[in-house]
């Protein structure tokens, strides 16, 4: 399946028209350098969504000096016309003009830890990047946004298969392929795949995966006031997660965990016995020192119960271990525990 696209700057002045493509995403720019911003971005973005256009978003065009800076202004712009969160738009770095490496690079580093790594998509050209030989792919780009080699070729049907082809920049293929440009409309764009795939990429994001995961199976005792933390055990943990040492790893691409927690206990407990359960994070770079601890979750059993539950979604830090921590307000032996955990990778 090919969906088709349009890309727009102040060039087209204020849109009254999409020229007859039956666009599936609409990107405009938003801001040039470190000053510049596009006076018809609004208007045009609110046409679009009239339109009833499921895929919007903007670009910055790069220039040279203050990556850093040049992303916090596109950054912002973004935010004012399309809210906080910056996934789930499609978002492009044009670069063409005087940037240099240490400028796109700042850019990039820049724009991942102020959005949380929302996908942008890197702009150019073979006759722009080819003579310049810079890795753009290792930095990070979810993919290439670039006319043909031999050129823009006019009309969608012109598009050859061999026209997807790359093979400059670190990228092997074009991801969005700008076939043509229209001076009333702007630029026109190809993406070979379904809306679902389009909106996968530009949300940067998967479907929680739940990982059930039991901790800490035979009876623990737990003392008063005192902090027990329980390891996850190899037999029952997801083996792409657990870590040898009883921690849950958790991977470059995870960021929001959810957990639930099922604690078992030998007896009825009495009322007014008081047990939490938490999440701590463990560092493996500074000898597993506790980086983080969550914040409480009460299980608070009532009198009879021989099960009690607590669940917590929080932000956890990439490449740190996850432990199971509880505490109880009088000493108590407790018959099981179990975790599942979600890992919402992205």
């Amino acid at each position: 399946m090919t969906l088709y696209g349009l890309d727009c700057s102040n060039h087209q002045g204020n849109m009254s028209s999409l020229g007859g493509v039956a666009a599936s995403f609409f990107v405009h720019k938003l801001t040039e350098g470190t000053t510049y911003v596009d006076p018809n971005a609004a208007h045009n973005l609110s046409f679009a969504r009239s339109r009833r256009i499921p895929v919007l978003g903007g670009y910055h065009f790069i220039r040279a000096g203050n990556g850093a800076g040049q992303a916090d202004q596109f950054a912002a712009r973004a935010r004012q016309l399309f809210g906080h969160d910056l996934h789930g738009h499609l978002w492009q770095l044009d670069c063409e003009s005087d940037a240099t490496w240490a400028d796109v690079r700042a850019f990039k580093q820049r724009w991942d830890a102020g959005t949380d790594h929302a996908p942008i998509l890197f702009y150019t050209g073979d006759w722009w990047l080819q003579p310049r030989g810079w890795n753009v792919a290792s930095l990070g780009f979810a993919g290439l946004w670039a006319a043909p080699n031999r050129g823009y070729v006019g009309a969608a049907q012109n598009v050859r298969a061999s026209d997807w082809v790359a093979g400059y920049g670190g990228f092997s293929r074009i991801t969005v392929l700008q076939y043509d440009a229209r001076p009333s409309v702007g630029d026109t764009n190809q993406y070979q795949g379904g809306l679902a795939q389009l909106k996968a990429l530009v949300a940067g994001r998967k479907d929680p995966e739940v990982y059930y995961t039991s901790v800490g199976r035979g009876s623990l005792s737990l003392k008063a006031g005192q902090t027990t933390s329980v390891h996850f055990t190899s037999a029952a943990a997801n083996t792409g997660n657990f870590w040898g040492g009883g921690g849950y790893s958790v991977g470059a691409g995870s960021r929001l965990f959810m957990g639930d927690v099922t604690v078992t206990f030998n007896a009825a407990l009495p009322g007014g016995i008081e047990v939490a359960t938490r999440f701590a994070e463990t560092d493996p770079d500074k000898d597993y020192a506790v980086a983080k601890a969550h914040p409480w979750a009460v299980l608070a059993p009532a009198a009879g119960i021989h099960e009690a539950h607590a669940s917590t979604v929080s932000w956890v830090d990439r490449g740190h271990h996850l432990w199971v921590q509880l505490r109880a307000s009088a000493d108590l032996t407790v018959a099981g525990v179990w975790a599942k955990v979600g890992l919402l990778n992205g």
